[in-house]
Order: structure tokens, then C-alpha cells, then sequence
């Protein structure tokens, strides 16, 4: 039995993840989009994956590339994870400060932190690409909140209390 995509995005809703802007260079364009597929994956090697859509130019962008990196984003760059999600590619560096990483990949002036990767394998994954990438370098930058997406909005871990 197959589930319906519109259920699985339904339960998947219920699942808070933080928000990163992965970004890369390709033919001396930036390309860059919200991704909350990323996760931790070894630490020796150190490595991240990051699992994108195949219809997607910022997806050809880093499998041609082979590089990438993940800009953690903080709770106060809620547009700016709109902007990356929502408007056309060639719109969404306009007017942003960045800083190039070691393989040339966009690094996003006030995030929390980033990873610079290069791509050492690559899994199909349905209708997406899963990029594991090997980080070559790696900075905090700032100490501020994350971003969390959950059931189709963005907010603040501010207010969390942990659990005794």
C-alpha cells in the first residue's frame, strides 16, 4: 500500500525542523534555496547531507558543481527563507551581502552558522537527489535563535521550555 503524497506531507507537518539556505556557485552564477532536508551525518568523516528536488535549477546547479554550502538561518531571517522559497533565482541574491567560502559558494552575512561541502556521493531519492557532502570548512558566526519551520509557518525557539 502506497500513501497519498497530501498525507504524507499532512504527517510530515507535525514535524519541526530548522531552516537552512543551501547555496552554491555554477558557470560563475549564485543559486541558492530553503532547504529543511539537511541533517548531520558522520563525524569522521565529517559529513552533512541535504536532499533537493530534481526539477529544481539550483539541483542541476550543485550536481554540476559538485560544492555547496549550508547557511543556518536565524529566527530573525523568516523573509529571507520566503524569499529563497518563493521567488525567481535570479531574484534572490539581490540586495543580500554574502561572502564567498572556500568553494565558492554564497555564505549568507547573518546567519547562525555555515558548512562548505563538496559533494562526495550521490543517492536517487524519488523525486529528489540526496547530496552528501564533506565539509571542508565551517563557522558560527553569531549566537542567535534558529528558525524552525512547522505545520506551514516559521517560528522561534525563544519561548521553548525545556523539559525537566
Amino acid at each position: 500500500m502506497t500513501i497519498s503524497s497530501e498525507l504524507l506531507k499532512a504527517v510530515m507537518r507535525n514535524y519541526p525542523t530548522g531552516v537552512t539556505i543551501v547555496t552554491t556557485t555554477y558557470n560563475d552564477e549564485y543559486y541558492g534555496l530553503t532547504v529543511n532536508s539537511f541533517t548531520s551525518l558522520s563525524l569522521d568523516p565529517p559529513l552533512v547531507l541535504i536532499a533537493i528536488d530534481k526539477r529544481l535549477a539550483s539541483h542541476e546547479a550543485i550536481d554540476k558543481s559538485n560544492v555547496y554550502a549550508v547557511n543556518i538561518l536565524s529566527d530573525d531571517m523568516k523573509d529571507l527563507a520566503i524569499k529563497f522559497a518563493t521567488a525567481p533565482r535570479e531574484e534572490r541574491f539581490s540586495g543580500l551581502k554574502v561572502k564567498t567560502a572556500k568553494t565558492g559558494s554564497p555564505i549568507i552575512e547573518g546567519a547562525i552558522a555555515y558548512l562548505d561541502c563538496k559533494v562526495v556521493a550521490k543517492y536517487p531519492g524519488g523525486d529528489h537527489t540526496i547530496f552528501i557532502g564533506e565539509i571542508l570548512d565551517a563557522q558560527i558566526m553569531n549566537n542567535k535563535v534558529p528558525l524552525i519551520y512547522y505545520n506551514r509557518g516559521y517560528y522561534s525557539i525563544k519561548q521553548a521550555v525545556p523539559i525537566p
